[in-house]
């Protein structure tokens, strides 16, 4: 028996996956990367508008040895030899250690010849790095960094337990602009819900315009459901709803939100889009040359009879 499990031992030991794992989500503009997982899960797993990765499977936090990342880049050489542009996911790559991501970008810059490396960040995560970090990160290959700014208001983001302010954001996208890697803002319409929409769009065009990233994407919240039979937890945020706490935002008020935001961004060189098939209207442009056609878009929709907008909100739907 003893001798069974020496040898079971050493077969777990030494046997390879012969598939790459995958992140559980990528950005849309991601479709066409290398998809390169280095966590599972998400470390924080707080935010009541969230709870996306135990709804989908992983409940828990870990980490992938730099061994078994740096297999994985192989296969991938394998399957894709020509790839461009690699994503590391799951929620915050970066948990897995300054060492160990810098170990494993270099490595994937040396297998394949890419012109972009991004990855999910949290801006806790960036702002506890600090700005010397941030610029060892830019020097070792990390190009563009996806960041969860869901909103502009300290209040909203309070309430969602995002943990972050803005003034960490205002803090580190001046290391991340110094360092020469791009922001890719994420924004939440809904996420103030009806009572505090208006609070929730200023403020978020405030800090936009404060810190001009490079790129602002706009989704909008997603309150999914328990889905039996595999049980996955529904949204944190449906129990804030039940007891009273939070007024899920309209349709309509969506679509004032998008057109608020967009109003009240100035003329920066920013790309805004709506590169999700879950928001209401669809605009996409940078503000300095496409905003007035943006909001002639948005009218154009608002001015639509009101049956018309009520069956496209139905259509539409909600999905992640």
């Amino acid at each position: 028996m003893r001798q069974l499990n020496l040898i079971n031992a050493f077969f777990n030991m030494t046997v390879k996956n012969t598939v790459p794992e995958t992140p559980l989500i990528r950005p849309p503009s991601e479709w066409r990367s290398i998809l390169i997982r280095i966590t599972r899960g998400c470390k924080w797993n707080r935010c009541r508008f969230c709870g996306i990765y135990p709804h989908l499977g992983e409940p828990n936090f870990t980490s992938r040895s730099v061994a078994d990342v740096k297999h994985d880049i192989d296969l991938l050489k394998q399957l894709r030899p020509n790839a461009e542009t690699a994503f590391f996911g799951d929620a915050d790559p970066l948990m897995v250690g300054i060492d160990a991501f810098i170990e494993i970008t270099e490595y994937v810059r040396k297998v394949f010849a890419l012109r972009r490396l991004t990855c999910y960040a949290r801006v806790s995560t960036l702002w506890k790095l600090k700005k010397e970090s941030i610029k060892v990160l830019a020097r070792a290959g990390l190009d563009r960094v996806h960041i969860g700014l869901e909103s502009g208001d300290a209040k909203t983001l309070r309430f969602h337990r995002k943990g972050q302010s803005p003034e960490m954001v205002r803090e580190t996208t001046d290391w991340l602009k110094e360092a020469g890697i791009e922001i890719s803002f994420y924004v939440l319409l809904g996420l103030g819900g009806r009572d505090h929409w208006q609070r929730h769009i200023h403020q978020t065009a405030q800090l936009i315009n404060e810190t001009e990233p490079d790129f602002v994407r706009l989704r909008r919240l997603w309150l999914y459901q328990n889905e039996n039979p595999y049980s996955a937890p529904g949204s944190p945020l449906l129990k804030e709803i039940r007891i009273g706490s939070f007024t899920p935002q309209i349709p309509e008020g969506c679509v004032l939100e998008l057109r608020m935001l967009i109003e009240e961004l100035n003329n920066l060189s920013t790309f805004v889009t709506c590169d999700h098939k879950n928001n209401y209207v669809q605009v996409s442009g940078f503000l300095h040359e496409n905003r007035d056609d943006m909001l002639a878009t948005v009218d154009s929709f608002l001015a639509l009879p009101k049956s018309m907008r009520d069956a496209h909100y139905l259509a539409v739907g909600s999905q992640i």
